[in-house]
């Protein structure tokens, strides 16, 4: 079996960080693997991380998209694959183009998020307009150029029924994974960061962009009371992005700053969240949301919107307690309830571990998806 990667970059996303992990497995697997990545970014997941020596990865040229099709189309003949597996909506688009003239090989694409939500009108630069346009582009090109679709998620696959007409006897949903021992990790103390040892320490794992929804988070965090607030200490972790500087104002013109501290792009997450005592996940949008699996593989309680996306991963009032979206008074509630109820804590932190062994496990995942690329592979 040969099996060629395209994927936007390996910019530090969930759909990243996956897709590397399945590739690793893959190569571990025996699998003929080579991967072309269409931009550089900054932060990257580094390859080798992942087992995945720099001889199996290429970079398109940092031109137009002609350029990139026509470096894509040699790495394809010279590379012959069974299988060309794309993931993100350039490096769909851009196998698209090129499966339409070539049936050599079998185009599967991952869909990874509710592109096409309502909830991202409210997102600055989005519009209708905007929105409409590509979604039309994407259903169109996808009717003649990919074979197989695999949404991570069965929130997912609905969403892109109904988005792009997409048959459901195209798609085999397959969800993420994680390994169980890499969330073992306790190499990090409340004292690395200033924290006091009597706080309970909330973390939210996300890059700053208004899909994460940390503004909802901060909103709720200034309407605590106090005695409840004196009791936390909230950790953001991920990378900068389009929100962050009203964000950091946010913080600042609510008084909340010494309550919260902004780590950045971290490498050390499952450590980070060994350390914390409680997740909150306030985003407006997801595929399926692959920290909260790291969350429940970590033994922690969880607090996230209420959307389909989030209801696959966690069990509501078993492990998570869910608010509507966008309502800081109801992340409030739950923050204070998680905060001041320490039985409940403990109990959510049990079934946590639970959700995740029966559920995430990254082997039965890489294993479900070996078998779809061979089943692709035999039609």
């Amino acid at each position: 079996m040969r099996i060629l990667l395209v994927i936007d970059s390996f910019f530090t996303g969930g759909a990243e960080f996956s897709t590397l992990e399945l590739f690793s497995y893959l190569k571990d697997k025996g699998v003929a693997i080579l991967i072309c990545k269409t931009k550089e970014m900054r932060p990257e997941y580094q390859p080798n991380a992942f087992g995945l020596d720099n001889n199996l990865i290429q970079t398109l040229p940092q031109l137009g998209f002609k350029a990139k099709r026509k470096a894509l189309q040699n790495s394809i003949a010279d590379f012959k694959p069974d299988i060309v597996h794309s993931v993100l909506f350039n490096s769909n688009l851009l196998v698209r183009t090129i499966r339409v003239f070539d049936s050599s090989f079998v185009h599967i694409e991952s869909l990874v998020n509710h592109t096409y939500s309502s909830n991202r009108l409210n997102e600055p630069g989005v519009t209708k307009y905007k929105l409409e346009f590509y979604r039309w582009l994407d259903r169109i090109t996808s009717i003649f150029g990919t074979d197989h679709f695999h949404p991570n998620g069965f929130s997912v696959a609905e969403h892109y029924q109904k988005a792009l007409g997409i048959s459901p006897k195209k798609m085999t949903v397959v969800h993420r994974g994680r390994r169980g021992e890499n969330y073992e990790v306790a190499s990090l103390s409340k004292s690395d960061f200033g924290i006091p040892e009597n706080k309970l320490i909330l973390i939210n794992v996300a890059r700053q962009e208004y899909q994460k929804g940390q503004d909802v988070l901060f909103d709720a965090i200034a309407i605590l009371q106090k005695d409840v607030r004196d009791k936390i200490h909230l950790l953001v972790v991920g990378r900068e992005g389009k929100a962050t500087s009203s964000l950091q104002k946010q913080v600042q013109d609510k008084n909340i700053s010494s309550f919260i501290s902004f780590l950045g792009h971290r490498t050390d997450i499952p450590a980070l969240l060994k350390m914390s005592d409680v997740f909150v996940f306030p985003s407006r949008f997801e595929g399926l949301p692959g920290v909260l699996i790291e969350a429940e593989a970590s033994g922690l309680p969880i607090i996230c919107t209420h959307l389909s996306m989030m209801l696959e991963v966690v069990k509501a009032n078993e492990n998570a307690l869910t608010f509507e979206l966008n309502n800081s008074v109801q992340l409030a509630e739950a923050i204070e309830k998680l905060v001041t109820q320490a039985d409940l804590r403990s109990q959510f932190a049990k079934k946590s571990k639970e959700v995740f062994k029966d559920n995430f496990q990254i082997e039965s995942v890489h294993q479900k998806m070996y078998d779809l690329y061979q089943k692709l592979i035999q039609k």
